[in-house]
């Protein structure tokens, strides 16, 4: 599968972090442990482009699709939780960056606050109608096999070292099968996609799409996925595929204060 990563520096985002999407993680590690026979990881290499920067080197003749988290989020952490007014206009924001005056395809999880973003994107960009679907494939449990409670420092040692087989899938494996499914959807998108989920899915696909050179190891230093964050999947009009990693903020991670 060809990947192909660009590098610059950023400031990091200073941040507290507030519960994990989709449902409250524990606050505490669990107990179990990565596999001892996993090696870990080398230094993080890669960082995260602005999404405007990205847009405009996508060739015309290219489809691009932005799958990010969503915008922030006031504080219930349930599928009816919505985001803040500083959350809908830094959506808003967004749709401005990556506005060519070409009408977008949107899709986003069951939750409130993915749909919010996604219109909020939209109405930055000027598309009227607004044409969005819900996908299955957005949810923020794509990862996990079990629903047990899981902590920010477990979910990030699982993403960079493996193991927990009991509590998540296989890494690669589930990544393929994401971009699979995606795949599949193709034909009835457009050239310009925006896709919106939540922080456990757009990190797991952020590690995925560097083999590990993105530092968001939340139990070393406290880096985690910032909102509007995510990989733009551009396929040329051969099917190959590039990764990229995109922020729509000033930083793609938020570091626990």
């Amino acid at each position: 599968m060809k990947k192909l990563f660009a590098f610059i520096s950023i400031a990091s985002l200073v941040a507290s972090l507030v519960a994990c999407d989709g449902e409250e993680y524990s606050k505490n590690p669990m107990t179990e442990q990565p596999s001892a026979d996993v090696p870990s990881v080398g230094a993080p290499t890669v960082d995260f482009i602005s999404i405007d920067s990205v847009f405009a080197h996508v060739p015309a003749t290219d489809t691009v699709v932005f799958l990010i988290r969503h915008a922030q989020r006031g504080d219930d952490y349930t599928p009816m939780g919505l985001l803040t007014s500083y959350g809908k206009a830094q959506a808003k924001r967004v749709g401005e960056k990556i506005n060519n005056g070409e009408a977008a395809f949107y899709a986003h999880s069951d939750y409130a606050r993915t749909q919010q973003t996604c219109e909020s994107i939209a109405i930055g960009r000027g598309d009227d109608p607004f044409v969005h679907e819900e996908w299955a494939i957005l949810t923020g449990d794509w990862y996990r096999r079990s629903t047990y409670p899981v902590s920010w420092e477990m979910v990030s040692k699982w993403a960079y070292l493996g193991g927990y087989e009991n509590w998540f899938y296989n890494l690669d494996e589930r990544s393929e099968e994401w971009l699979d499914s995606l795949k599949a959807h193709l034909p009835s998108m457009k050239r310009v996609n925006v896709l919106v989920s939540h922080d456990l899915m757009v990190l797991a696909m952020a590690v995925y799409a560097t083999s590990g050179q993105i530092d968001l190891r939340y139990w070393e230093n406290g880096r985690w996925i910032n909102y509007l964050a995510g990989v733009a999947i551009i396929y040329d009009p051969n099917g190959n595929m590039t990764l990229k990693l995109v922020r729509g903020l000033d930083s793609g991670v938020m570091v626990k204060g």
